[in-house]
């Protein structure tokens, strides 16, 4: 097989073609295949604009229900403790839903939030990366000393 490969090519070289341009002949793009050779800068430009356009702006601006801090920090501290009443329940995991929802809209109702000014706040301060996880850092802190307040008391 070998040799038939190197006899078709001396014989197209004897014919008169040189060896370089038979190589390059085969070698050569069509003509249709031309705009291939601007793809590069095509997928340049549009993953600029890409990238251009996720580019978050600046300042988020605030809703107008906007949470204060504290208030948002006290039921971020319920939201936790009603996952964990709910965990603790041990129950499926439809029940569990049902029951974390009914928690979720008293503790709404208890603060007087509606549910789309709590998770506007919360969408505010998540954007805000250092205002979230200075609220959390609190949250965590609150939580820590309930847990070692409920251990210290006495059982009765």
């Amino acid at each position: 097989m070998r040799i038939s490969i190197c006899r078709s090519f001396r014989t197209s070289c004897w014919k008169g073609v040189r060896a370089g341009e038979f190589i390059s002949a085969k070698l050569r793009v069509p003509p249709n295949f031309a705009h291939v050779k601007k793809l590069p800068i095509c997928l340049g430009l549009i993953l600029s604009a890409l990238l251009a356009g996720c580019q978050r702006p600046e300042e988020a601006v605030p809703p107008s229900n906007l949470l204060p801090k504290e208030k948002m920090i006290q039921m971020l501290v319920e939201v936790h403790l009603n996952e964990s009443r709910v965990e603790a329940a041990r129950l499926r995991a439809d029940s569990s839903q049902a029951l974390f929802n009914q928690l979720q809209k008293d503790m709404l109702w208890r603060h007087e939030v509606s549910d789309s000014t709590f998770w506007q706040s919360y969408r505010y301060y998540a954007v805000h990366e250092k205002d979230l996880d200075e609220m959390y850092g609190i949250v965590l802190d609150s939580l820590a000393m309930r847990k070692v307040k409920m251990q210290t008391m006495p059982k009765q």
